[in-house]
């Protein structure tokens, strides 16, 4: 499912020019390079998502918040990209790519998590689905932290089918509760035949078996569905 790369993404790490890079305007081609050979983007795909974070960055003076970051994810195929902004899990994408902790996600910051998320090898996509998943960051996942992406997942799907198919008849309360017990008996379930060790918690590898397995969850509304995938792999 993911694309493998000749050239190996660099971690993120947190390491930005936030501060540094000066922008007027124009598409600063030093920039553009430096960001091309930190990541697994070409030429063109690096320099089209610079413009895109310009655009709504105030001419990358505005490093991105939640809000548009998660605009940023619905302007990525002007780049040749998937769209992202419909993803379960994006507050958890910022989090992740927002290496340096400031509540902020600046040019550097955007470019090279999207190249390991969208052209990262299959081992570094399943590293950063784990990540998202072990929510407190201890190198481990407990059936609490699934669960709660799980449920992230299932109200995605519902709020899709809400939104192209109607239901006035379903609270935002509703959604909640349903979602959380699907959520919890899905999770009970996966760590049933993921946790080998019986340890409670699920390493890489445990969390890797599942991730293969190209995991989604199915919400159905009406005798509609919508499949929503519950990794970055």
């Amino acid at each position: 499912m993911g694309a493998s790369s000749t050239k190996s993404q660099k971690p993120l790490s947190p390491r930005s020019t936030k501060g540094k890079e000066q922008f007027n305007g124009l598409m600063d081609k030093n920039v553009v390079a430096n960001l091309q050979e930190q990541t697994n983007f070409d030429k063109v795909e690096v320099s089209k998502l610079y413009e895109t974070f310009m655009s709504i960055s105030n001419g990358g003076h505005t490093p991105l918040d939640r809000e548009t970051f998660r605009k940023g994810l619905g302007l990525l195929e002007s780049a040749g990209l998937k769209n992202l902004d419909d993803s379960p899990f994006v507050d958890r994408l910022f989090s992740l790519l927002d290496v340096n902790g400031d509540a902020r996600v600046d040019l550097t910051e955007f470019i090279t998590g999207l190249s390991l998320l969208c052209k990262g090898t299959p081992e570094e996509k399943l590293k950063f689905s784990f990540k998202a998943y072990d929510l407190d960051g201890n190198g481990f996942i407990t059936k609490d932290e699934l669960a709660l992406m799980f449920k992230s997942a299932w109200i995605a799907g519902f709020r899709a089918l809400c939104a192209t198919h109607g239901n006035d008849d379903l609270s935002m309360e509703d959604l909640n509760e349903f979602s959380e017990e699907m959520a919890n008996l899905f999770a009970e379930n996966a760590f049933e035949t993921l946790d080998q060790n019986g340890d409670g918690r699920l390493s890489f590898e445990e969390f890797k078996e599942f991730a293969l397995a190209e995991p989604k969850i199915t919400a159905t509304l009406n005798g509609f569905k919508k499949e929503v995938n519950i990794t970055f792999w």
